[in-house]
């Protein structure tokens, strides 16, 4: 042994020493640099579509509406303040910020509560949702003879999906009474034409069985006659159309049948049911029972089959108040 051996060792790791730590140095750049431009691309993908983090793929995970919401809160509001007696202050307190209110001694009912008008007023800049609710009910309506229906409008507001009320209830009048309008139905049906036959025979069908339900409908109408059936006997008491002449020079019409119908207790109950029809085949059928009658919604008359080109001069009678 020499000697020179540790010597020379360790020369030899002082100068590998920079080596390795220049290598390590470069390849700890070359990661930090790989991770930044995965992040830069994220940054870019959520800058494309931003939404993208926020989609929930489960419908039915969407928030309850605003209106069910602010309507649901007042109704729980004016039940809770009418039916609040003193002491009862900090029950409030869950809906409203009013200090030294005045409750009576003794509590009262308030019963049969329902909403009779909502309306978003505004949103403010800030993101505050300003909303006014009218709350009808009973108040104490199993100790009086008559009971009245009594209306309460409210102030709420909501931030961040959070309902508040801005006030006392106030009560209020009953709302307006709506205008009548007439339906959108001219012309009387003869019940034993083909058109009347076949809207009759619907609606007997419909409300007691079925059993020849399909005589009277299109292939594509998905009207089903109620099951069980609620009534024993329908008697015909209007049949009225949007066609003249009993449908005779019309491919659809629209058509209300009115009748009375008696359960097999020899209940009566009268009722009436719109119906889109349409000629098949030289057949009048049944394509859909409409959600609602034809409605004139204007005060000018719509025109009719069976009117001429003559202009009339009369203005139409106004919409009558029920």
């Amino acid at each position: 042994m020499t000697g020179k051996l540790p010597t020379q060792r360790k020369q030899f790791d002082e100068l590998t020493k920079p080596i390795d730590r220049q290598l390590l140095a470069r390849r700890a750049l070359n990661v930090l640099a790989a991770i930044g431009g995965v992040f830069a691309i994220i940054s870019t993908v959520h800058s494309l579509w931003p939404e993208a983090s926020h989609s929930d793929s489960v419908p039915g995970n969407s928030s309850v509406p605003s209106a069910t919401l602010v309507t649901g809160f007042a109704r729980d509001y004016v039940t809770a303040y009418l039916t609040a007696k003193a002491g009862d202050e900090q029950k409030l307190a869950r809906y409203v910020t009013i200090k030294d209110v005045k409750l009576p001694p003794v509590a009262a009912e308030f019963t049969d509560a329902d909403v009779a008008f909502v309306k978003q007023i505004s949103t403010t800049d800030d993101g505050v949702a300003v909303w006014t609710v009218t709350v009808s009910g009973l108040v104490n309506g199993a100790t009086v003879a008559t009971p009245q229906r009594t209306f309460y409008r409210v102030p709420i507001t909501v931030l961040d999906g959070a309902p508040r009320a801005s006030a006392l209830p106030m009560q209020v009048a009953a709302p307006n009474v709506g205008i009548d309008f007439r339906l959108g139905y001219r012309n009387d049906v003869t019940w034993d034409s083909p058109l009347g036959k076949t809207a009759a025979g619907f609606v007997r069908s419909y409300l007691t069985g079925g059993a020849d339900f399909a005589l009277y409908v299109t292939t594509d109408c998905t009207e089903k006659p109620i099951q069980p059936a609620p009534y024993a006997k329908v008697d015909i008491l209007k049949i009225e159309a949007n066609v003249a002449g009993d449908g005779s020079n019309a491919d659809a019409a629209e058509v209300y049948v009115t009748v009375a119908a008696r359960t097999k207790n020899y209940t009566l109950t009268q009722l009436a049911y719109p119906l889109t029809l349409r000629s098949v085949e030289g057949q009048w059928r049944v394509s859909e029972l409409p959600k609602i009658p034809l409605m004139q919604t204007r005060v000018n008359s719509p025109r009719e089959d069976n009117s001429t080109t003559t202009t009339s001069t009369t203005p139409p009678p106004p919409p009558t108040r029920g």
